[in-house]
């Protein structure tokens, strides 16, 4: 599986600041052994994501984060998306850049304005429209996720909770089968619509 790591809050976009987040993302005792063929960080407007990708499903162009048609949707992903095939049938109207699994959620969060949870996928979405974040973990809790709060009052996100645990004061296990969106405050936890 993929590791996955996202920074929110930063009011300050320093070199010291993204070479902590790759640091901690490239570490092979933190995320690197999850994800071995590819390092991807994306830095917008004071959130970072992260992504140490194992290519199983389209190893020459599906490497994360990935992004909708105009870059408004920035997606990292931790899992499999199973009917990803039949989405993208359903998203004709879209342009897709690779023939990743995951790529579908960038196309389909604009689609619906909502973040849907697939068994087996937890998502990370950046909307750099709003500056918001969504982050959703799995239904039955195949894909692990934590979130962390930091000693520097920013909110952090990720696939082990190793990568938090020298830069968060407190962190949880991100309940399964639940969503996460910035806009609605840091505690706030709601219910995914399941696909299967």
């Amino acid at each position: 599986m993929c590791g996955i790591l996202a920074v929110l809050g930063c009011v300050d976009n320093s070199q010291a600041r993204r070479a902590r987040i790759i640091e901690l993302s490239l570490a092979e005792c933190r995320l690197k052994h999850r994800g071995p063929d590819w390092s991807g960080l994306h830095c917008h407007g004071g959130c970072y994501l992260a992504h140490q990708r194992l290519a199983i499903v389209d190893p020459t162009s599906g490497d994360q984060p990935l992004y909708n048609e105009d870059k408004t949707v920035v997606v990292t992903v931790n899992g499999e998306i199973y009917n990803h095939k039949e989405l993208r049938q359903k998203l004709s109207s879209h342009q897709f850049r690779t023939g990743s699994y995951c790529e579908v959620i960038a196309h389909l969060s604009m689609e619906k304005n909502l973040l849907i949870c697939w068994m087996g996928c937890s998502p990370l979405c950046f909307l750099t429209r709003d500056k918001s974040f969504i982050a959703a973990r799995d239904a039955i809790g195949i894909t692990p996720l934590y979130l962390g709060w930091g000693i520097d009052g920013l909110t952090w996100f990720a696939s082990e909770m190793k990568a938090l645990s020298d830069d968060c004061e407190r962190f949880i296990s991100f309940p399964p089968g639940h969503i996460y969106s910035s806009k609605q405050g840091i505690d706030m936890f709601m219910p995914c619509i399941l696909v299967l």
